[in-house]
């Protein structure tokens, strides 16, 4: 549901027929107001030119023949302060748009839509003035249309508006604010000033299930960490979200559902929980110089990021392991080179080699939802692997020279690749060995054969005695290139091979 802007009204196009209306029952119920008029009596005088007259009623269900999708239906209806008034649209199945105004004609809603075969719950309340609300239904561009049935329900006092143009001021505090949902759906709007920047948390007690809350935030103009009641036990939510302007908007639903009785009650609690510890981006992040350790840190909202600057030493491979507090939610890592983009692999821990002389770090939550959000604190570590022995690339390997050469190759960590090169004749005969290792994990090094354009070569390998070894023909001459890798992290260690160049 969007902020709408204020406009001029358009000049009242031809009112259609007003169709037909059917009273399911007497009229007993929430509705109030039947001191303005009565279903069956005429409309009171002041009702603006050229609107239908909607008097409220919880059982009468009314229908506009609507063919013309160049005519906008327009309807009005006497609006009192403190009262709750909600438009059921019962059947259509085209996006239309509805524009609710207050008697002045600044615009209190604008919201467009595709209402379909489930009835359609407009919530307005929150009103500060009395008089005639005007309600403007248009069909949205290249749309048809078809008749407009509709119910318009007074469903009596409520304290707290739906409507964000007339949220009620909230101020953070300690003191706990007291609501209830009077019906499905209905939700409490409130406006309240914040600081750019400081984080916002919501924390409610519920009476009953059913429940749903959020922040809005109005630069982005949508609902925002919002959470609800997906375990039907669950009687406490909080969430928070960090400010991006001056003002901002808390909703609150106490009544999301059939579960709950109506009405139900809550009370929740607005604190500014202060400026966030870590900037969110590359510009913002937080400076470590090099040789740093370790760095903590809190996740204050379920979207939070935090930055970090680590001085590094150029070809160097670092480990940065995010260790999360006693309570969710888990941390993940990223990294980033300057100026790139933060990615990773969803996991506590993280490797990179660095290329200049700084390279960015990044901590995020598991992104799984929770009823109840809570500050999260978790200590960064990082350690310095060594600088990388073997080039990365084909371009940057390390060239063999044979006919017999023992090479170390030391893998320190996962993403970590070392290429090594050598120049082949046509019809030439070559080994490469190593020792097999019986480990518990059975993780052995891993060496694929590349041509000179990056085509991988079949080089089938085997356990010979203590060794695994691979012996190969190569039909054409050129240079070659293995890539060295293992698989699995507990498998860091240092591996010896021997390159042979054979006999024809």
């Amino acid at each position: 549901m969007g902020l709408g802007c204020d406009s001029t009204p358009d000049e009242p196009a031809p009112l259609p027929d007003a169709g037909t209306s059917v009273d399911a029952g007497s009229d007993a119920g929430p509705d109030a107001g039947v001191d303005d008029c009565t279903p069956e009596g005429p409309p009171p005088p002041g009702v603006p030119e050229g609107h239908t007259f909607l008097c409220p009623s919880s059982t009468r269900v009314q229908t506009v023949a609507w063919t013309d999708p160049q005519v906008t239906l327009r309807f009005a209806f006497p609006g009192r302060a403190g009262r709750h008034y909600d438009f059921l649209i019962e059947e259509y199945r085209q996006r239309i748009v509805m524009t609710l105004k207050d008697p002045s004609g600044a615009v209190l809603e604008h919201r467009e839509g595709a209402f379909g075969n489930s009835p359609l719950t407009s919530h307005w309340s929150g009103f500060t003035v009395e008089g005639f609300y005007t309600l403007e239904v248009s069909a949205a561009p290249f749309e048809l249309t078809r008749d407009l049935v509709f119910r318009f329900v007074d469903q009596g006092p409520d304290a707290h508006g739906d409507l964000l143009t007339t949220a009620a001021p909230w101020a953070p505090s300690e003191q706990p604010l007291m609501g209830q949902g009077e019906h499905e759906g209905e939700r409490d709007v409130f406006s309240f000033s914040t600081v750019a920047g400081h984080v916002y948390s919501l924390g409610c007690d519920f009476s009953h299930p059913g429940w749903w809350l959020s922040f809005f935030d109005p630069v982005l103009n949508y609902a925002v960490s919002e959470v609800n009641n997906t375990n039907v036990m669950e009687l406490q939510a909080s969430t928070a979200f960090k400010a991006p302007g001056e003002r901002s908007f808390a909703m609150v639903r106490a009544n999301n559902s059939l579960v709950a009785p109506s009405p139900s009650a809550y009370q929740c609690r607005l604190k500014d929980e202060g400026a966030e510890d870590h900037g969110e981006r590359m510009e913002t992040a937080t400076a470590l110089p090099e040789g740093t350790a370790s760095v903590e840190g809190r996740l204050d909202y379920r979207g939070d990021f935090d930055a970090f600057a680590l001085s590094v030493q150029p070809g160097h491979h670092y480990r940065a392991t995010c260790v999360p507090g006693a309570t969710p939610p888990d941390c993940r890592v990223l990294a980033a080179p300057p100026g790139g983009e933060f990615d990773g692999f969803n996991d506590i821990v993280l490797a990179f080699k660095a290329a200049g002389t700084s390279h960015y770090v990044g901590v995020r939550g598991d992104g799984v939802l929770r009823a109840r959000w809570t500050s999260a604190p978790y200590t960064l570590r990082f350690e310095d692997l060594g600088l990388d022995d073997h080039g990365d690339t084909r371009e940057t390997a390390t060239p063999l020279t044979g006919p017999s050469q023992t090479v170390t190759v030391h893998i320190s960590e996962f993403i970590d690749e070392d290429y090594l090169s050598f120049q082949a004749v046509a019809g030439g005969r070559y080994r490469l060995s190593g020792d097999w290792r019986d480990t518990s994990t059975g993780a052995q090094l891993f060496s694929t054969l590349y041509d000179e354009q990056g085509r991988s070569i079949r080089t089938p390998g085997q356990h010979v005695g203590s060794r695994w070894v691979k012996e190969f023909t190569l039909p054409t001459a050129g240079t070659y290139y293995f890539a060295m890798s293992v698989s699995l992290q507990e498998s860091f260690i240092d591996h010896t091979v021997l390159f042979e160049v054979l006999d024809p």
